[in-house]
């Protein structure tokens, strides 16, 4: 094959070149200083360690370059097999091994996770790696909304992550989830669960899908939306809120905006949810209709006493 007479041809050249020193130290012969400019010495030649220490960086700069033109350029066949075998066997013999994993963005997620996802172990060639197979499986980790890794030669794997930012709790099947900014619903424990706890809670089968506008729509009137501690998506067509005392706000399908601003107003002046109720329906866009509780009404019903 052409490759493998190349590489003998390059040992060949070698040997040869090493035959002839060997005879000239035989001789006693010793290399004359080479004249520089003026007629001067040139400078002195670097010692053995610093010209090692020079070949050895050079390698791999060299075995960086030719793994990447196989990989941008797809060659095929017994020849690049061969070759990518031996750039691999090379590269690990001068240190190109994964020694360590850095991550960035890291709050959430286990670290465990994390590694396991990667599937990197300590000692693999480092010009192996796949790195987009291990940005695929960093992505289906749940908490995971970006992620990139890259080799950081010549032992490292850095990775960056991008977490999801939760902004309600999902109540759905008997379990609970987050829910982020787009809707995704993210796998928690019960420890990240405690760590939202005071996050609105929603419920409904498509809760998700419409949270941010519910959030977005609560933060109109934060006196009244911070007092909101579930939504509960009804027919998969409007929400229904329930307040910290109980009382039941009912939004429509449509308007919801000018629905929330009435109640507001209401709010403001009357100090409607104040009062001794237990439902505000929004549902009909011309008028409020607000059901007091059985002991409001029962008070109405008993007649004043009679002054004697």
């Amino acid at each position: 094959m052409r490759h493998a007479s190349v590489e003998l041809a390059y040992r060949r050249k070698t040997e040869v070149g090493a035959q002839a020193q060997e005879e000239r130290r035989g001789q006693g012969h010793a290399p004359a200083p080479a004249a520089g400019r003026g007629g001067g010495a040139r400078p002195a030649r670097l010692g053995p360690s610093q010209s090692r220490g020079r070949i050895y960086a050079g390698a791999g700069a060299a075995v960086v370059t030719v793994a990447a033109l196989l990989s941008v350029t797809g060659i095929m066949g017994e020849m690049g097999a061969d070759l990518s075998a031996s750039l691999s066997h090379f590269a690990r013999d001068e240190g190109f091994v994964v020694q360590s994993v850095t991550v960035s963005g890291r709050s959430v997620v286990k670290a465990g996770d994390v590694l396991a996802a990667l599937d990197i172990e300590r000692g693999d060639a480092i010009l192996e790696v796949d790195l987009e197979a291990a940005r695929e499986r960093l992505m289906a980790l749940s908490w995971v909304q970006a992620a990139s890794v890259e080799r950081r030669l010549p032992d490292a794997i850095h990775v960056t992550l991008v977490e999801r930012r939760p902004m309600a709790l999902w109540q759905t099947g008997g379990r609970m989830h987050l829910v982020d900014q787009n809707g995704i619903a993210i796998e928690g424990e019960g420890a990240q669960l405690a760590l939202y706890a005071k996050l609105p809670l929603i419920v409904g089968d498509d809760a998700p899908k419409y949270a941010a506008e519910l959030i977005e729509l609560l933060a109109r009137e934060p006196s009244i939306g911070n007092r909101v501690q579930a939504a509960i998506r009804v027919s998969k067509r409007r929400w229904n809120l329930k307040l910290d005392n109980g009382v039941e706000i009912r939004l429509p399908e449509q308007g919801v905006a000018a629905a929330w601003d009435r109640l507001a107003t209401m709010e403001r002046t009357e100090r409607l949810l104040s009062r001794d109720i237990v439902v505000v329906d929004l549902r009909q866009p011309d008028r409020m209709v607000v059901r007091l509780s059985d002991g409001a009404v029962q008070q109405m019903a008993v007649p004043p006493a009679k002054n004697t």
